[in-house]
């Protein structure tokens, strides 16, 4: 986003969480220290499902949230990434403090059949991961990010 010059309407912060596996404190503490902040919160991402091929999202939100979020993410056709579906509840762990307080929550789908061949194991190494796979993740994140960060409105309400 940098390297194009692109400046969205509101900020994309990225954050790298701590503890999910233990508590999730990385996440609770972020919700904490940012609650005055989470009514000005488009929405919340995740990818923790590895870089294999990217599908699309998983979304957890109004439903007219949904709507505009598929128009997003048809944008990612061309990288096989444009499907985008409903989830009832966070579609991720460490952002899930976030969705219920009412922050849309987005998770990166992602193709999972090999995702448990190295996962939290000695062998879960850089060397795994595919450069073309991560290069389409990272694609489908920062077009997801820059437009949602660059919508007039929100995806919480909508005008159709």
């Amino acid at each position: 986003i940098r390297r194009l010059r692109l400046q969205p309407r509101r900020t994309i912060r990225v954050v790298l969480w701590t503890n999910e596996e233990n508590g999730g404190r990385g996440a609770l503490a972020y919700r904490d220290s940012h609650s005055d902040e989470l009514a000005r919160h488009v929405a919340a991402m995740e990818s923790d499902n590895g870089t294999f091929s990217p599908r699309g999202f998983r979304y957890s939100g109004p439903t007219a949230g949904l709507d505009r979020v598929r128009q997003i993410g048809a944008l990612l056709e061309s990288i096989n990434a444009a499907e985008v579906q409903q989830e009832y509840e966070s579609p991720e762990a460490d952002i899930a403090p976030l969705v219920e307080r009412g922050v849309p929550g987005l998770g990166l789908d992602v193709e999972r059949s090999r995702y448990f061949w190295y996962h939290h194991s000695e062998g879960d190494t850089l060397d795994k991961v595919d450069p073309a796979e991560l290069a389409r993740c990272v694609a489908a994140l920062a077009v997801m990010a820059y437009v949602l960060a660059d919508l007039p409105e929100g995806i919480r309400t909508v005008s159709r």
